[in-house]
């Protein structure tokens, strides 16, 4: 199994090949990759990290921005694996800094993958900050249009289906957005009242 040490070490030795030249050279170089940690595009976990921390890593990130498609889930779990890198970095700095004699080229070597997945971070960061902001502006723009269009069939008293026009929503979805925006409106209004009344007061 190998320990963070002996993959430090292996980074400086990976400089000196001049890389594969065939399919199955450049497969069996993304398995050596893997030596380091920081390059490798199959596998991110390496022997001996801990795999409930990477899972929980996921998972927390999951919840927290709740992805609904596909290129969403997929730029989370890409940020995940690059965070999970970056966090690597730092321990393989702390063991080389700790030896007697510090490998500074090893150390270039970490500090440049560093740089590269710290952009790679912030890249993924605000793709996914994007791609759910494009999401949620959808969805509230068509719910106003939904919530129209329910509301003068109410009107005319008819019970509007909001699938006949093209909507992903339900009826009790629309209803439901139709009370918060009459119980968001109301309350404007009395508070506008109340505000008024004060000013009143005070003249």
């Amino acid at each position: 199994m190998s320990t963070e040490a002996q993959i430090t070490a292996n980074i400086a030795n990976a400089q000196h090949s001049t890389g594969p030249r065939t399919e199955a050279g450049r497969a069996e170089s993304s398995k050596n990759s893997l030596k380091h940690g920081l390059t490798a595009t199959q596998t991110v976990l390496l022997p001996g990290e801990d795999e409930a921390a990477y899972r929980k890593l996921h998972e927390e990130a999951i919840d927290f921005w709740a992805p609904i498609i596909e290129p969403e889930l997929a730029l989370v779990r890409y940020l995940c694996d690059v965070q999970w890198r970056l966090s690597r970095c730092g321990r393989l700095e702390a063991v080389l800094l700790s030896a007697d004699t510090p490998d500074f080229k090893s150390l270039d070597i970490i500090s440049k993958h560093e740089a590269r997945l710290k952009k790679a971070h912030s890249t993924t960061l605000q793709e996914l900050r994007d791609a759910i902001a494009a999401r949620v502006n959808l969805l509230r723009d068509k719910m106003n249009e939904a919530v129209t269009i329910r509301r003068a069939g109410l009107r005319d008293g008819i019970d509007t289906d909001p699938s006949e026009f093209g909507f992903v929503f339900s009826r009790e979805e629309v209803d439901a957005a139709i009370r918060r925006e009459d119980a968001l409106r109301g309350g404007q209004e009395r508070l506008g009242t109340q505000h008024q009344g004060t000013e009143n007061g005070r003249r």
